[in-house]
């Protein structure tokens, strides 16, 4: 009786272990999505309409989004991250300074003809030697993809060379990368894209180095006059990610879930991005905009305006101790050598 009664209780408990077992695999959990970008801007847009719903698709994953700043300011979103006020964040590596270095190399102009090209090549580098940027920093890169290359606006004057620009106060991208416009006798003003507008407005700058696609979104059709098409400038490297610990505490199919979505993110932005970027001149010329598109000469001009900014962008952040930034150009290189851009 004793055996046959203990017998039970196993088999009692086996019984209430497999009833258990499916419910908490099937729990839903809740992520909190926080960026930086208002409605109506591209990646705002591809968050809403193929992040989130690739997160949710199956049930397992609730999707909280915080756009436009609310959980805190770029600079701090690292620990943001890390403390859990968010769980998926973005961040502008030319943002965070001195933290992403290497990663800014990605944003050095002339690399790349559309944001999808840039959003390939950094899912096949990030793994190498670029790993250990984001390793330091405790954080497991989900989601990268960029921009097509950045174009000039201006209040009032035309640019369509190098020496148009000299002397002009422009909004920059961010980084280290902005060091080939200073060395054009450029004066890169360093301020969020939510203060373009005003900026433009009150005459504080003259113009951005910004882009078609998300101009309308800061309705710079609304002060400037004038943009450049073509010209082979830099591009915004655009990350999303989660605290490695986090991470590593979520279940193996929750895992996979969040990384098979992020990089179905990262592709459709890279090509929304450069779909819109095609599209939206139409809204800057209805404004009254004159886009100036840069003939074969004066995109070569550009070209030997910057040709030793790799270089000389290697050789400052090995000074500042740096050592691995040379590996991550070479792989750079590599990877764009293997993956072509999409016709």
């Amino acid at each position: 009786m004793p055996r046959s009664f203990a017998a039970l209780r196993i088999f009692a408990a086996a019984a209430l272990a497999m009833m258990l077992a499916p419910a908490a695999a099937s729990a839903q959990i809740t992520l909190k999505i926080a960026d930086s970008f208002p409605k109506g801007h591209v990646i705002y847009d591809m968050v809403v309409d193929v992040m989130i719903p690739a997160l949710e698709e199956g049930g397992k994953i609730k999707v909280q989004y915080f756009p436009a700043n609310q959980l805190g300011q770029m600079r701090d979103i690292i620990e943001a991250a890390r403390t859990g006020v968010a769980d998926i964040a973005y961040v502008a590596p030319g943002v965070v300074s001195g933290r992403m270095p290497a990663s800014n190399l990605l944003s050095l102009p002339g690399q790349f003809e559309s944001g999808e090209h840039l959003a390939r090549v950094f899912t096949r580098v990030a793994a190498g030697a670029l790993k250990q940027e984001y390793d330091r920093l405790g954080i497991r890169i989900i989601a990268a993809s960029g921009t097509p290359p950045y174009q000039i606006f201006t209040r009032n004057k035309q640019v369509r060379l190098p020496a148009d620009a000299r002397g002009l106060k422009l909004r920059g991208g961010g980084g280290d990368a902005d060091d080939f416009m200073r060395e054009l006798g450029i004066s890169v003003i360093n301020l969020p894209a939510s203060q373009m507008y005003e900026s433009l407005q009150k005459g504080v700058i003259d113009g951005a180095a910004y882009l078609q696609a998300t101009a309308a979104a800061n309705h710079l059709q609304e002060v400037t006059k004038y943009a450049t098409e073509g010209a082979p400038l830099m591009s915004l490297l655009a990350l999303y990610f989660v605290d490695q610990q986090r991470f590593n505490g979520f279940p193996p199919d929750i895992q996979a879930i969040i990384l098979k979505a992020g990089e179905k993110f990262a592709i459709a932005m890279g090509a929304e991005y450069d779909r819109r970027d095609r599209d939206a001149k139409s809204i800057f010329t209805a404004a009254g905009g004159q886009v100036n598109t840069l003939t074969p000469a004066e995109i070569r001009a550009w070209q030997d305006s910057y040709r030793d900014a790799p270089e000389k962008m290697i050789a400052k952040l090995e000074g500042r101790g740096f050592r691995y930034v040379r590996d991550v150009y070479a792989e750079l290189q590599s990877a764009r050598g293997a993956i072509r851009p999409s016709n």
